[in-house]
Parts: structure tokens; sequence; C-alpha cells
């Protein structure tokens, strides 16, 4: 993990936080001031929700679709379904300096590294919206198992045997980025019969913030801390570098959705 980046996304919680408190504060004291709050109106509680959203974390990105059902009034049981892209700490992207139309590659990344994360929580609204214009705040947790699923990278190789300039495409091994010239990143479609799948366990705790007007919608930020773990082994992703079978991110994503009643 980079610290310029696991520094980034600490600053960006903390400051979530205390932009939300001086949300809560601002309209505790609004609303002394005005009746016109969203309870004005008769509450409907909504029974089941949909929601999606693109998930930015220290490693990757990714996204993901959530279906809720209500088992209160402010708790509800969420379905969710993750797919994100876990890249090694250590993937620095290079580029070929002799060539414009070569493609940029990760010096000594083998295997690029999908996780789909089908998981099964609850979702608990602490402190509800006073006034349209304010923040409900609430937390969640998640678990359920981790696919991990690696396909190789393949690039394009300089032959340096040849009387004229002639590129071939091999899969990257450590050997090949210590001996070889390499011209750049091949088609990202090769490898795909070459898949492995990585069985684990995945759990995520997180705040979540929506400030959407209306009653009916969902609009808002979930930040929180996601866990992945693959006991059967290190997941390969780079040469000449550590691999892990524990993977452990802070996240944040924007959400977007809709309540209803069936």
């Amino acid at each position: 993990m980079k610290i310029t980046g696991f520094t980034y996304l600490i600053k960006l919680f903390s400051l979530l936080i205390v932009l939300t408190v001086i949300q809560i504060k601002s309209s505790n004291a609004q609303e002394l001031k005005t009746k016109e709050t969203i309870f004005d109106e008769a509450s409907v509680v909504y029974k089941e929700s949909y929601f999606g959203g693109l998930m930015l974390h220290t490693n990757g990105f990714g996204g993901h679709f959530s279906y809720g059902r209500n088992i209160t009034a402010f708790k509800s049981r969420v379905y969710q379904i993750d797919a994100v892209f876990i890249k090694h700490p250590k993937e620095i992207r290079s580029f070929n300096a002799f060539s414009e139309n070569s493609r940029s590659f990760i010096f000594g990344k083998l295997n690029t590294f999908l996780v789909l994360r089908p998981t099964i929580g609850n979702r608990v609204m602490k402190f509800d919206k006073i006034r349209t214009s304010g923040v409900a705040v609430g937390y969640s947790w998640r678990l359920g198992p981790s696919l991990g699923i690696t396909k190789p990278i393949y690039l394009e190789v300089l032959d340096e045997d040849a009387s004229f300039f002639r590129v071939s495409v091999e899969k990257a091994t450590a050997d090949l980025f210590q001996d070889r010239p390499i011209y750049g990143r091949a088609g990202g479609l090769r490898g795909l019969n070459e898949i492995q799948f990585h069985p684990g366990v995945h759990g995520a705790l997180a705040l979540n913030f929506d400030y959407d007007p209306q009653r009916q919608g969902i609009k808002g930020l979930e930040v929180g801390l996601s866990v992945d773990y693959f006991p059967l082994g290190e997941v390969e992703i780079m040469a000449l570098a550590e691999n892990t079978k524990l993977f452990v991110n802070l996240f944040v994503i924007l959400q977007i959705g809709k309540k209803v009643n069936p």
C-alpha cells in the first residue's frame, strides 16, 4: 500500500466525519427557525431498497449492487455483490520510451486480480434526517465468501536475435522481466482460458451518509474498512515482490438508489 494513497483516504475519511457532524448541528439549529421539515408530511416506511455504486479503495477500484429489506424502521438486511480489482501496492506503470504505439504495462506484474464478493449484512440508521437538506448517518457490516480470480498477463517482447525489428507475444514470467526487452502490453483478452480461482472470505465495516432530499431516494457515501483472506495460499500478482493472502483496504463508495414498497 502506498503511503500517499493510504494517507489521502485517511484524510478523506476524517473530513467526511467532520462535515457530517457540522451538517447535523446545522440541521438541528435550523429546525428551530422553520417548520419545513420532512416530518410535516406523513412518513412512509419503505420495505425494500435497491442501490449500487462505484468503489475506490486503497489498492484498486470496483463497484457493487445491493438489495435491502427492512427488519425495522431503522434497520435493514442487505444482500450485496461486489466486483473489485485489487492491485499490488508495488505496481508502477511503465512506458516504452522508443515507441508511441506500444501499450503501457506494469513492470513485474504477472496476473490481473479480480474479486467477487456475495455478502449478507445489516445496515442501521442511527441519526435520521431532521430536514430535507440534512444527512442521515448510520453504519453497516457484511460478511460472505470472497472469490478471487487471477488472469495471466501477456506482453509484447522484442526479439533481439532477429536481424530486423520483430515483436513476439509471451506470457509474463519473472525471467521475462529480467532477461528480455519489453515492447508493451499485449491484448487484454489473452489468458482468459488460463484463469485460476482463489476461494476466500470477506468482511467489511462502514459508516453510511445519506443526503438525498427525497425520502424515497438513496444518494450518499459509504466509507469503511474491508478485509479479504484467501487461506489456500498467497495470490500471485507480482514477480520480484512479496505477495500475500490477506488484503486489508480502506474504501469510499458513491451510492445511488431507491426505496420501494412492493
